[in-house]
Formats: C-alpha cells, structure tokens, sequence
C-alpha cells in the first residue's frame, strides 16, 4: 500500500513537471519569436532556417491546451476495465505525440508520464500487455528525436528560439529547460524503483499467501481425516444401537415365549406349538429389524404403519410372547413429527418395556403420549421391581435412550421409587401440529 502511494504521488509530481517543461518550451519558442519581431531580424532568421515554423501564438495554446487535457486524463484515470483502461493509454500516447510534434520534438518526457501511468493504470494486468505498450512508447521515444526526424521532414530546432537571446540569457533558458527534463527523468527513475519493489512485494505477499493456503489445505485434510473418523465412531454406534435394540428386544420376547412354552408343553402340547409358532414370528420380525438397521433403513412396522401403528403392533407381538398386559395411551394423533423423532420415540418405548420384563419382571406397563404445550411427553411406567434413584445403573441402553432424546434437545428421566417411571420431553416446532 505504502509504495502504490508513493507511485501515486511521484506520478502527480511527473505530470505537473511535465505540463511546466511543456508550457516553458512552448513561451521560449513564443518569446524567441516576438524577440527576433521586435529586433527586424525576421527576415534574416526566415533565411537561416530549413523550414518556416508555425504560428507560435498557435503554438503555445495548442501545447497548453493538449497538455491540459493530457493532465486531466492521467490525474483522473483510475483502474477499470481492460478495454477501458487500453483505449484510454492509446488516447493518451496520441495527446503526447502531439504535443511533442507540436513543439518540434521537445519534451519527449512526457512518453516517459504516459508510460509510468500506463505501468499504475495497469498494475492487474497481465504482463504481456504492459510489456506490449511499454515497447510502443520507447519506441516512439527514440523515433522522436531532432537527429531522426529531420532527415526526412523539415523541422526547426528549439534550440533556434535559445539562440536568439543574449549568451547569458540564452544559457540560463537552456539550463532551465534541462533542468525540468532531468528532473522529470528522475522521478520517472524513482517511480520504476518503486513499481519494481512493489512487483516484488506482491510476489512475496503470494508466495506467503500460496503457503498459508497449503497450511490450511493440510490442516483441512487432517480436519476431513478426524471428521471421516467421528463419522464412522458415530456410524458404528448408531449400528450397535440399533442392533441391541432390535435384537435386545427381540431375544427378550423370544426368553420369555420359551419359559411360557416349557410350563405348558407337558399339560397342552397344541398350546406349546402355537406359542412356539408365536415365537417363530417374532424372531422373523426381528431379523427383519436387523437387517434394516445394517442398511440403516428404519423398522419395517414404524416405515409401514407409522408411530402409532408400529407402537400397537410392537405391543401386540410383545404380549403375544410374555405374560405382560401393556396399556398405550396415544394423545399425540395432532402430530405430524419427522422420522428422526419417530425413531427415537418409538426406540424409547421398546427398550423401556424390553427393560420392564427383562430387569423388572414387570406383569404390567402403561404406555402414555400427550401433548404439553410445545413438548411432547412420553411416559412408560410398570409394577416390575422398582431401585431406590441413587442406585438407578446407566447400562448400555439408558445410555442409548438418553443419547437419542439428547439428540432432540429433549431431557430424559428415570424414576424407581414405584415400579420404574421412564419420562422423556421433547420438544416441538410449529410445523410439527398437524392442521
């Protein structure tokens, strides 16, 4: 930032020393010629030189007026489109040879403001076209030379006009006019130092900026590696959840269809192979479940039927196998919730009752869905073995079932002071409420 200013300012400081050698050029050559008027030595100046010059009256307010314009362009020309920025360079490289014919092939600085504008105008561009118009204007600057013209058209010398003043008078003009030439030189010198060095900041600033982007790159690759990582730990516990739930559940039914059969297979064999039939089913369902969850697709009943459907089927099979009566209180038939919610509600029920046989020995549950203002409330409760709070063990399907209302935003309480109480709130969204 600091050197663009500084070619910004070196630039300013050109044009204005440019327009000052133009304009000085153009009222010696004015002054010289009222001066060789005034002196009657028209005739013999007319005489002396190849060609007769033009009006210097014409002269100079062409030059001031060119030069005017010249100066505006590069002081109100910022970057913009490439088209835009190309026609205005070339209107640009006119004005100067203009201005440079004008005044008989002086101030062929102003190639050299016309090329440092060009090189700040164009700084995004690509390098082939800066190298293209900076090659048009050093060429144009060597062609503009006294010595290479004059061969081939005419032209009288400014330094004619120098001459006709007195030796001390016609030195001290000279020296003026070399000196604003050289001055213009060298801040022309003093804004390629700092282009140079800004080109070679710029490479720098890349070259970190293309590091700091393999940085990121790695740290990205190691960010994918971990998340890739996290994803198949999530994966494989969502695969073990839903195994143990399927087949946990299933197995239960399957126990306890087995204990019933042994006690009545003795005293009614035709009850014994209906209840074995009865088991059958449900270990069929419960494949069914597994291999649904090894291709995480959701159970086959809750896909089918929906959540209340899946629930009273699940229940039904339930009873068919154990001796526990299980009542559903469903109030939630206003809701339309998604399968996220589906899953983890029905997944809910069947572990609470799976644990009510299983670790409870419970011979009654009471299944209840209502609807609490933005919560939906789902409460299992049984007469199994209740367990003081304090010695409630979070074994790996609490775990699983807090996990999953957590999932939801929604809390999760246990309570085993009568029976056990299996409580879960999860909240709901507007578009959940079914019109």
């Amino acid at each position: 930032m600091n050197n663009i200013l500084a070619m910004k300012r070196i630039r300013q400081a050109m044009t204005a020393l440019s327009f000052l050698l133009v304009l000085y050029t153009a009222g010696v050559m004015l002054a010289g010629s009222l001066h060789i008027v005034e002196s009657g030595e028209s005739s013999s100046f007319l005489q002396s030189i190849p060609h007769a010059p033009s009006s210097p009256w014409m002269v100079f307010w062409l030059s001031f007026i060119l030069c005017s314009l010249l100066s505006w362009l590069i002081l109100n020309t910022a970057q913009g489109s490439k088209s835009g920025i190309l026609l205005c360079a070339g209107f640009k490289t006119l004005l100067a040879c203009i201005i440079i014919w004008n005044v008989n092939l002086s101030c062929r600085p102003l190639l050299l403001l016309v090329f440092s504008d060009v090189l700040y105008t164009m700084r995004g561009f690509q390098a082939r076209y800066m190298v293209g118009i900076g090659s048009i204007l050093t060429g144009l600057y060597l062609l503009f030379s006294y010595e290479v013209i004059t061969p081939m058209i005419p032209m009288v010398s400014t330094g004619v006009y120098f001459s006709v003043f007195e030796h001390s008078t016609s030195s001290l003009l000279a020296f003026g006019q070399s000196l604003l030439e050289s001055a213009t030189l060298v801040l022309f010198i003093a804004f390629m130092c700092e282009f140079l060095i800004d080109l070679h900041q710029e490479k720098e600033n890349i070259a970190q900026e293309l590091n700091m982007m393999n940085r990121v790159n790695e740290d990205l690759r190691h960010y994918a590696q971990m998340t890739e990582q996290i994803a198949e730990s999530r994966e494989r516990k969502r695969l073990a959840r839903e195994i143990h739930d399927t087949l946990g559940h299933a197995l239960t039914g399957i126990a306890a269809g087995i204990d019933a059969t042994l006690v009545i297979m003795d005293k009614n064999p035709e009850m014994a192979k209906s209840q074995l039939h009865l088991v059958r089913q449900v270990v069929s369902e419960g494949i069914g479940d597994v291999r649904a969850s090894l291709q995480k697709l959701r159970p086959g009943a809750l896909e089918q039927r929906g959540l209340k459907g899946a629930l009273e089927k699940m229940i039904r099979e339930f009873e068919s196998v154990t001796a526990m009566t299980i009542d559903l209180d469903y109030q939630a038939d206003s809701l339309d919730v998604d399968k996220a919610k589906e899953d983890v509600c029905f997944r809910l029920v069947q572990e609470s009752i799976t644990n009510a046989r299983r670790h409870g020995v419970a011979t009654h549950a009471a299944v209840r869905f209502a609807v609490d203002g933005d919560w939906l409330v789902i409460t299992v409760r049984d007469n199994g073995r209740g367990l003081p709070q304090k010695t409630i063990t979070y074994g790996y399907g609490l775990t699983q079932m807090e996990e999953n209302v957590s999932s939801l935003h929604g809390t999760l309480h246990f309570d085993g002071s009568d029976g056990f109480l299996t409580e879960a709130r999860i909240p709901l969204t507007k578009g959940e409420y079914r019109e």
